[in-house]
C-alpha cells in the first residue's frame, strides 16, 4: 500500500487519522505542543490543536492512484514549477533550497 502526504486544514482533519510529518506548535518561540510523524489523532489533540490556532496538518492517507497516473502528477508539477522558476537562477544556493522546498511540498 502506497502513503501519500496531505497538508489539510484543521477544519478537515479527523480523529483516527495519522500524522505524515510532526505537528509542533510554538508560542513566542517556546514549543507549547509537539505530536510525532506517525502519531494518530486523537479528539483531545485535535482539541489541543484548536486551542493552539495550528492551521493545518501533514496527515498520511492511502494513496489510491495508480503508477500512471502518479507518474503524470509528478511530470505536471514539474512542468509547472519548470515554468515558475524560469528565470530564477537555480546555481545560486538560497534560490535552489527554495526551489527543492516546493518541489517536495508540491511532489507528497
Amino acid at each position: 500500500m502506497a502513503i501519500r502526504q496531505v497538508y489539510l486544514p484543521l477544519f478537515s482533519v479527523r480523529a483516527g487519522m495519522t500524522l505524515a510529518r510532526p505537528a509542533v506548535i510554538s508560542e513566542r518561540q517556546v514549543t507549547v505542543l509537539m505530536l510525532p510523524a506517525g502519531h494518530e489523532l486523537t479528539d483531545s489533540n485535535l482539541a489541543q490543536l484548536r486551542a493552539h490556532h495550528a492551521h493545518y496538518l501533514c496527515i498520511a492517507e492511502e494513496d489510491t492512484r495508480g503508477d500512471i497516473l502518479r507518474a503524470q502528477n509528478i511530470a505536471m508539477q514539474t512542468a509547472q514549477l519548470e515554468k515558475i522558476f524560469c528565470n530564477a537562477d537555480l546555481e545560486h544556493p538560497e534560490t535552489r533550497a527554495f526551489y527543492d522546498a516546493v518541489r517536495a511540498y508540491r511532489l507528497v
